[in-house]
């Protein structure tokens, strides 16, 4: 089953919200099938970087793309925003929080 793009985001935003971290939706994109990237801040200027992408044996899973410095990471989602307005972007502040252990037990 194919979740709809604003369903994921809820669930990781509604997930990470009632332990207390704060979650930021900087650049909201289409319900349905809008592309997803989080940035998770984990502080002195650092920022992991995800992105839902399609798995052949898995299906479409959240995963690890890169680290970024903010300004590399301002320039990043720039470009891919003018590629793809449909995009979503999350922001999550944090440095204990371990997304992939998040992502695996939501099953994204």
């Amino acid at each position: 089953m194919d979740l709809k793009a604003k369903m994921i985001v809820d669930s990781i935003r509604w997930s990470l919200e009632r332990q207390g971290i704060p979650v930021y939706i900087e650049h909201k994109g289409d319900s349905n099938a809008g592309a997803i990237f989080i940035a998770h801040d984990k502080g002195l200027g650092l920022y992991d970087v995800y992105h839902r992408v399609f798995d052949y044996l898995k299906g479409k899973r959240i995963k690890y793309l890169d680290t970024f410095t903010e300004e590399r990471l301002k320039e990043f989602f720039k470009k891919q925003i003018d590629i793809d307005a449909d995009l979503w972007l999350i922001e999550i502040v944090s440095k204990e929080v371990d997304l992939n252990d998040l992502f695996l037990k939501q099953g994204l």
